[in-house]
């Protein structure tokens, strides 16, 4: 077996890992946990009340629910996860699959399909409630991408595929440049400009490094439009929905025709109308399509007529009208596939996720270009379900960020967790870095910068310098070492929280609120328990009410930017244990979220047992604001 079968082969055997954890996962969940544990973990609302019904686009209905119990208990629910809607009556347990549409703290809407109307009657009687539940498609699309590389005979795959196994590309061919499309430049800066000029004229690949502020989104606009004047259609892919609708709605400023394929309750509400469903709906040629469909159920109904007298003549009529729906139907399939494949072809851009380009709409399709955001946080199987349709791709994101979310440790292993981003980006000729950053003081970059960027980045004037208002401290750590404030471990949610540090983090906040106040501000945790912890004590503060507070996850905040940040790193233990956030990574994202105030709250005694915070902590005391929670505590 070649070296390309085996690298191949490794990563099957890795998605399959991953996705027996994942089932594993929520069986051990569905069989081992009551219904009150399940709600007590994040995985189920119980009960719930149905406030409403309602039609939406597509063949669906849209129930929204509101829980009735503690409305500050954590979940695990997101929009676009798959969950059950089920009903409880006299111990008899009705089921309807579907997928939430929208989440808040204590509101929910679940798509259903249209299949279940006849049953949907139940949900107004009885108890009602909603669980997270297993959802393998993800997986069969990757599997099946992966056993289409190594079978495939395309240049580009075959070409790619070579890269991948030697770790670099030495080719150094390029397109002619003359065509490029001068318009969409003339706003950008010299590495921008530089970095759609280089994609633009790889022959196969070229990658995009973005790091944090330096304008990725803006570069890939301007890369896209540029490409529009010689390519008749784009696609465009990430492995987030957010990120695809991000690109779409900025290209569809720009005047581009975008066309969003997906699951309609993971496309953003402002975009429903670059939607192949809402584009079809809008066509002049629906309302025929609407008619003969219309025609079809009269012929449906007139034969499902009751005839008291029911001869020779009744049973050929009936089955006449029979054959006669079924005809319009398929009529009406026609026209709006006929429809659909107008739509498609019209579209400049068909924007959509990685899992996304399985989508039958794109069957058939091909691309000279296709472009990746996220390239940095999609897995390799991911991104071969969209490099399969085009005969070159671009990838743009950043490789010193967070990596794709892996949960098995097996599939870790077999290098699902390592992205092409990992193994090409400083390897191969036609890669840019944008070096200019618009988004926080330079002092807040410059740990950063040092550390994963070589010092290759530069702080545009208009931020250098930026702080806020009567404000001469842009970087401040504040140690809690010898304060007491150990962390402490919920057995249930397998995650940590350190309330003492959240008291400091009040405490500071409220010492400088007339600063704050008309500030944006973002509490980042690495652990959920202390993300939930401090939203929860957030929620009930008067003192606080006022502030525009965010609280999240570092994952949750990747992407995201506030003009003060507070970074509780929680870990407080006599071992020096620190988890998951020795990853080098985590930290880069957590630092440069920040605009113009960054606060970091950690215990040095645990922390300064590892280099990496070893040498955060020594750099704020030479360059920042060295400060102690013993400052804070009223005594």
């Amino acid at each position: 077996m070649s070296l390309e079968l085996v690298r191949f082969e490794k990563l099957l055997k890795a998605i399959q890992e991953e996705r027996k954890h994942e089932e594993r996962f929520f069986k051990d969940i569905h069989h081992s946990k009551s219904l009150q544990e399940k709600v007590s973990t994040g995985f189920v609302w119980y009960p719930v009340q149905a406030m409403r019904k309602s039609y939406t686009v597509g063949e669906y209905v849209e129930v929204e629910l509101e829980r009735n119990t503690d409305q500050k208990t954590s979940h695990k629910f997101s929009e676009g996860s798959a969950a059950l809607l089920f009903h409880i009556q006299s111990n008899e347990r009705t089921e309807f699959k579907g997928v939430v549409s929208f989440v808040r703290q204590h509101k929910m809407r679940i798509l259903l399909h249209l299949d279940h109307m006849d049953r949907l009657d139940i949900i107004e009687k009885g108890l009602l409630g909603v669980e997270m539940i297993y959802d393998d498609k993800p997986y069969k699309v990757m599997e099946s991408a992966i056993k289409n590389v190594m079978a495939s005979k395309h240049e580009t795959i075959t070409y790619l595929r070579s890269a991948l196994i030697k770790g670099k590309i030495e080719d150094h061919y390029s397109k002619d440049i003359a065509n490029i499309g001068i318009t969409p430049l003339l706003s950008l800066n010299e590495s921008q400009k530089q970095a759609i000029v280089t994609s633009i004229t790889a022959p196969n690949i070229a990658i995009v490094h973005g790091p944090p502020g330096t304008g990725k989104t803006t570069t890939l606009v301007g890369l896209i439009q540029a490409l529009t004047k010689n390519e008749k259609r784009i696609l465009v892919c990430a492995s987030s929905n957010n990120a695809v609708d991000l690109l779409a709605s900025r290209l569809h400023q720009m005047g581009i025709n975008v066309l969003r394929i997906g699951n309609i309750t993971r496309i953003h509400d402002d975009l429903m109308q670059l939607t192949i469903e809402e584009k079809v709906r809008n066509h002049h040629d629906w309302a025929h399509i609407k008619k003969v469909r219309i025609q079809a159920q009269d012929a449906d109904r007139k034969a499902s007529q009751f005839k008291r007298n029911f001869g020779h003549e009744e049973r050929d009529e009936r089955k006449e009208l029979r054959k006669e729906s079924r005809e319009l139907r398929k009529w009406a399939s026609e026209l709006e596939d006929r429809l659909m494949e107008d739509i498609v072809h019209q579209a400049q851009v068909i924007g959509t996720t990685l899992i996304g380009c399985s989508n039958r709409v794109l069957d058939k399709m091909h691309f000279t270009t296709c472009v990746i955001d996220e390239a940095s946080q999609a897995l390799e199987p991911e991104c071969w379900n969209a490099m399969l349709k085009a005969n070159r791709v671009i990838l743009a994101g950043d490789h010193k960020q967070l990596p794709p979310t892996v949960k098995s440790q097996e599939a870790k292993m077999l290098g699902l967790e390592t992205t092409i981003l990992d193994i090409l980006a400083d390897n191969i000729p036609h890669t840019s870095l944008l070096n200019t950053q618009y988004r926080m003081h330079d002092l807040i970059l410059r740990f950063s910068n040092e550390r994963f960027y070589h010092n290759a980045l530069y702080s545009h004037d208009t931020v250098k310098n930026h702080a806020l208002r009567n404000d001469h401290q842009p970087l401040v750590f504040i140690d809690t070492a010898g304060a007491g404030f150990d962390e402490k471990f919920n057995i249930n949610q397998r995650s940590y929280s350190n309330p003492g540090e959240y008291f400091i983090i009040r405490e500071h906040i409220l010492l400088h609120k007339e600063n704050l106040l008309g500030c944006s501000i973002g509490i980042i945790s690495p652990y959920n328990e202390q993300v939930r912890y401090i939203r929860q004590e957030i929620s009930d503060d008067a003192d606080l009410r006022l502030l525009d507070i965010e609280v999240n996850s570092i994952d949750g905040f990747q992407g995201q930017e506030k003009e003060v940040i507070y970074i509780s790193l929680v870990r407080c233990n006599e071992k020096g244990d620190i988890g998951f956030i020795k990853d080098e990574r985590r930290l880069n994202v957590a630092m440069t979220r920040a605009m113009k105030k960054l606060v970091i709250l950690g215990d040095s005694a645990t922390l300064g047992q590892h280099k990496l915070f070893l040498d955060l902590i020594t750099f704020v005391q030479e360059s920042g604001h060295y400060d102690s929670a013993w400052n804070y505590m009223g005594y």
